[in-house]
This record gives structure tokens, C-alpha cells and sequence, in this order.
């Protein structure tokens, strides 16, 4: 008998929690991923942008002005930070440091930004990588030096990767 009242108890509760699972809103996270923009030749370690890339910059500011961005991430180069320089200003964002070559980036990343939408800006060598690492998958591959055009969204559902697109802008 009293395996009974267990088991009823148990199936009680238990559909109850599964109820209230199911009737709440998915959490949706959205992570933009962005190379740097075009960066001087220069022969320097840390070259400002060109021409170009401050027009991408403002691009990328006008691509995402419609979304609402709660976090953003840069590596601590000239190139990466004044590429989402206007975008982090457009929205009044605090623009984190973080280090590209940090294999642990992708686990401390997804803890920050679990529900909300972020940017990570970084490396035609970094970007690719953190994108598989972030998808489960070794699908994309280190870009050309001549590659900036590229613009990764990931969005996920309870955790769960729903869409990876890839864009050029």
C-alpha cells in the first residue's frame, strides 16, 4: 500500500513539474560572431583599421542597430576593439576584454551570456574556432588574411544550438 501512495505521489508531482516545464518560455541565447575588420598593413602587432574596416565597423553598428545586444566581447587588439567600437557606443555596452588563444573561453562565454544575446569579436584564426567549439562541430575552418566579411549566428534554445547561420556583410 504504501508503494502505491508513492508511486501516486510521485506521478503527482511529476506531471506537475512537467506541466510547469512545458508551459514555460524557452530560454533563447543569441552569440554574433565577428572577425576584426580590415587592418593596416602596417608590419605592426597591433595595427589600427583601415579605411575600409572603419566603414565595415559602422556596418556591423547598422547590421545589428535593430537587435537588442546585451553583452559584448574583444580580444585587446586596436583591429578588434575598434571594430565593435561604434556598436558598443550605439548601445551603451562596456566592451569585455577577453584572450582568443584562452581555450576555456567558450565555457566561460556561454556561462555570461545564457538568455541574452552577445558579441564576441576576435581573430580570422580564433572566430572559426570558437564558432566549432561553440556548435559541438568541426565545421568551419581558419580564414584568409583577406576574409572580413564573415558573421556568425548561433542561437539556442534551452541550451539546445537551434541555428548556426552563416553571413556575409
Amino acid at each position: 500500500m504504501k508503494k502505491r501512495i508513492v508511486v501516486l505521489l510521485f506521478l503527482f508531482f511529476g506531471s506537475t513539474l512537467m506541466a510547469q516545464k512545458i508551459n514555460q518560455d524557452p530560454v533563447v541565447t543569441k552569440i554574433i560572431l565577428v572577425r576584426h575588420a580590415e587592418k593596416m598593413l602596417d608590419g605592426s602587432k597591433d595595427p589600427e583599421l583601415t579605411v575600409e574596416g572603419k566603414q565595415r565597423a559602422e556596418r556591423l553598428r547598422f547590421l545589428l542597430s535593430d537587435i537588442d545586444v546585451n553583452q559584448i566581447f574583444s580580444s585587446p587588439y586596436i583591429r578588434t576593439k575598434k571594430t565593435v567600437a561604434p556598436v558598443a557606443a550605439s548601445k551603451s555596452i562596456t566592451v569585455e576584454m577577453y584572450n582568443p588563444k584562452d581555450p576555456n573561453f567558450s565555457t566561460y562565454l556561454w556561462s555570461k551570456v545564457k538568455g541574452e544575446t552577445a558579441i564576441v569579436v576576435g581573430h580570422s584564426n580564433s572566430i572559426p574556432v570558437l564558432v566549432n567549439q561553440l556548435i559541438g562541430k568541426d565545421k568551419f575552418k581558419e580564414l584568409t588574411e583577406d576574409v572580413y566579411s564573415k558573421i556568425w549566428i548561433l542561437t539556442y534554445s534551452d541550451e539546445h544550438l537551434v541555428d548556426c547561420s552563416l553571413y556575409n556583410f
